[in-house]
């Protein structure tokens, strides 16, 4: 290998250090508002908790029964609170190990980060698994590539006002391979966005919204640690995203 080809091969391996450490920080922002958005509701509900508690102490009305209904409720709160935490420490940690895992575990896993996100904006999530799905692979990365594509089907439903927006997520198998589809109701995109939409950098979101970094993170993902592939169609009245993995794919260690 001569100079110029060992220069070309670090130029190459610096800007795919640079876009994975762009990718993390994107997706941590997205987690970040994700956990804010799951945390605002108990935190009222705690709010309003503390409220009634001193109403009725203030009105000598407070019972030890009320005080201890009060002490349940709080602490499922709490703990509620504190799970989300460890979710989020859980899915960035540094090392990335390959495990065994049902496929519907890392789907529930991924929706749940953004079910107070999809509440707000009136987007539901039909999940159709009919058998247990085992592989042995990554499932932070599964679950990072599904939340991006989760957040950009918000991202678009939000856009284009669609009423009760809508995923629908299938799965199945093939031989050695895993097949995971899913379609939203918020119009497509054009074939311009389609052509691009997994390049590096490439996004319709205003710059201060999107990296265009996520989309094309994911596509390395399944394509590099999980031998598969990751491509979109425009499909009746929304995208058709079909995820392809194997069920047990090479251990190496791919960290973002």
């Amino acid at each position: 290998m001569d100079e110029k080809e060992v220069q070309h091969c670090l130029s190459s391996k610096e800007e795919q250090s640079l876009l994975q450490q762009q990718a993390k920080m994107a997706a941590m922002g997205e987690m970040i508002g994700n956990i804010a958005h799951q945390w605002r509701q108990p935190l009222n509900a705690l709010s309003a908790l503390n409220v009634g508690l001193g109403m009725k102490h203030r009105n000598g009305k407070l019972t030890d029964a009320e005080v201890q209904k009060f002490k349940e409720k709080s602490n499922t709160i709490i703990q509620n609170m504190s799970s989300t935490i460890e979710d989020f420490k859980n899915f960035f940690q540094p090392d990335k190990i390959q495990e065994t895992f049902e496929i519907h575990e890392a789907v529930e896993g991924a929706i749940r980060f953004v079910s107070d996100a999809y509440n707000t904006h009136s987007i539901q999530v039909q999940v159709n698994i009919q058998d247990k799905i085992l592989v042995r692979s990554y499932k932070n990365e599964l679950m990072q590539v599904l939340l991006n594509i989760f957040n950009n089907t918000k991202d678009a439903v939000i856009e284009k006002k669609i009423d009760n927006g809508m995923v629908t997520i299938n799965m199945s198998e093939s031989k050695n391979k895993v097949i995971i589809t899913l379609q939203d109701n918020a119009g497509g995109v054009s074939t311009e966005v389609l052509e691009k939409m997994y390049e590096p950098y490439f996004t319709t979101k205003f710059e201060s919204h999107g990296t265009g970094i996520g989309l094309y993170m994911s596509k390395m993902i399944i394509e590099k640690s999980m031998n598969g592939s990751l491509e979109s169609e425009n499909r009746e009245d929304g995208l058709l995203t079909t995820i392809i993995i194997e069920k047990e794919t090479k251990e190496w260690v791919y960290s973002i």
